[in-house]
């Protein structure tokens, strides 16, 4: 009886590397495949929530496809082109229902104060998002200000963006001095755009 055990416990750890090592595999495949894929932006931010900082910081430049109502124009954008000027640079998506109820406000403030700031919005690849998707809204919304899509995400990630909508304004002198993430009213991006045209 007692010649037996050793071979017994040999062979139960046996069994228990034979299921082991293909956990450890899977495991780590699974690892791997987590660590090299872009992590997608939280897209739905709770009502009227936002979170406000004001910082002074370069930012990021970047160059993308402009998109029209009716798809790709054919034309590019690149962010350095606006030196000197204010910017309302928003981070988007088509099927974001925040975004969608902003649409008609930054229209009422492009109209407002286009002549003054450039408007910009940014939208990414999450969720299967395409140029046309992003075409749709323009057309369904009525939006008269620039859209660039983010076909890589790298822009968003960039900034740090990880919900939308996602607002930065960016001063005449290439900062940004202020981000808002969240849905917003128009009273308080009114006011953001007022303070960044009196500084």
């Amino acid at each position: 009886m007692s010649s037996k055990k050793p071979s017994e416990k040999k062979q139960r750890l046996s069994r228990a590397e034979k299921i082991a090592i293909p956990l450890i595999i899977i495991i780590a495949a699974w690892v791997i495949y987590s660590v090299t894929q872009p992590s997608p932006p939280i897209q739905q931010q709770t009502e009227n929530s936002s979170t406000i900082s004001s910082r002074s910081s370069n930012t990021l430049d970047f160059t993308l496809p402009v998109i029209g109502p009716n798809g790709p124009t054919g034309e590019s954008f690149s962010l350095s082109s606006l030196q000197g000027k204010v910017v309302f640079l928003e981070f988007m998506e088509p099927w974001c229902p925040h975004c969608q109820s902003m649409a008609p406000i930054l229209e009422q403030l492009h109209q407002k104060y286009g002549g003054n700031v450039t408007f910009i919005s940014v939208s990414g690849p999450w969720d299967g998002t395409t140029q046309n998707d992003v075409a749709k809204f323009i057309r369904d919304y009525g939006s008269s200000w620039t859209y660039v899509y983010d076909s890589s995400g790298s822009t968003m990630t960039s900034y740090g963006v990880n919900g939308t909508p996602t607002v930065f304004i960016i001063g005449r002198n290439g900062a940004i001095v202020t981000s808002l993430q969240g849905q917003q009213s128009y009273a308080t991006l009114e006011s953001i755009i007022l303070q960044s045209l009196r500084s």
